[in-house]
């Protein structure tokens, strides 16, 4: 995970949610969680980043812990909850051992970046059992993943010399692409679909509660979605709200979000 961890202490993680084309995944998951949230629940963010699912819980007063690989994100993340007096508590730890955490801990898991960039099965099916084991029964865990049939219409807009068969091949056979690999376009990173998704979680006990495609085609059409006008996004989002369950949709999204219930 070094490639990963020098690749966000390189970048600006804060500026993610600020375009519009952008913060409609945000938008789409917290409208999702929230018809689940209990009126005070103990959260754990798995892959926090700088904090932005963390600090919007915290404020509305639940009890979160935030775990993140990148150290200068936990430090990020503390500086502004100190800022803020919020109840909150961040640490730096790996998503495959939350072995500080007791089993049943929390009611509802988090896990938003970790499926991004492990490259490994055995570390995401890790990833999954830990943050199952530290879930009460009847929680919820949430698991964020990109779409791999998002990232060649991806990368026509971002970067055309990607557009090649070795590229395709490694996304949609492989779902694996390598730091330092000639067909690299990013850093470590994993891609699946909405059906591979979906049976990853079958062999665990969980109840499948919500599937959505948190950003639509609007990751893909950025430069578009930036410009709406304030009246414009309100449509726009009333629209995707409204057909982010779709599965048509899910397979043309950027990013998904699968919840299951632990049983």
């Amino acid at each position: 995970m070094n490639k990963v961890v020098q690749y966000y202490e390189g970048i600006d993680e804060d500026s993610r949610f600020v375009r519009n084309s952008r913060k409609i995944e945000f938008l789409t998951t917290v409208h999702t969680l929230d018809q689940l949230m209990p009126a005070r629940a103990k959260l754990l963010d798995v892959g926090a980043g700088t904090g932005a699912y963390s600090l919007y819980y915290a404020e509305r007063q639940h009890e979160v812990v935030a775990v993140d690989i990148t150290p200068k994100h936990i430090d990020r993340l503390r500086d502004k909850s100190n800022q803020q007096s919020l109840p909150l508590q961040a640490y730096v730890a790996d998503a495959r051992d939350l072995s500080r955490f007791a089993a049943g801990t929390f009611d509802i898991v988090l896990c938003f970046g970790p499926m991004y960039h492990l490259t490994e099965h055995e570390d995401r099916m890790r990833c999954i059992r830990e943050c199952l084991r530290v879930l009460k029964r009847g929680g919820y865990l949430a698991i964020a993943y990109i779409n791999k049939f998002s990232i060649l219409p991806m990368l026509a807009t971002r970067d055309r010399t990607f557009i090649r068969d070795s590229v395709i091949a490694k996304v949609i056979q492989d779902g694996v692409i390598k730091d330092g690999d000639e067909d690299c376009f990013w850093t470590d990173a994993y891609f699946t679909s909405p059906d591979e998704i979906e049976a990853v979680l079958e062999p665990f006990e969980v109840t499948p509660i919500a599937h959505v495609g948190t950003d639509g085609i609007s990751h893909t059409i950025q430069h578009d979605i930036d410009q709406l006008d304030e009246q414009q996004f309100d449509a726009w989002m009333n629209y995707h709200v409204r057909t982010c369950g779709e599965r048509s949709i899910l397979g043309l999204s950027s990013h998904g979000l699968v919840i299951g219930q632990k049983r």
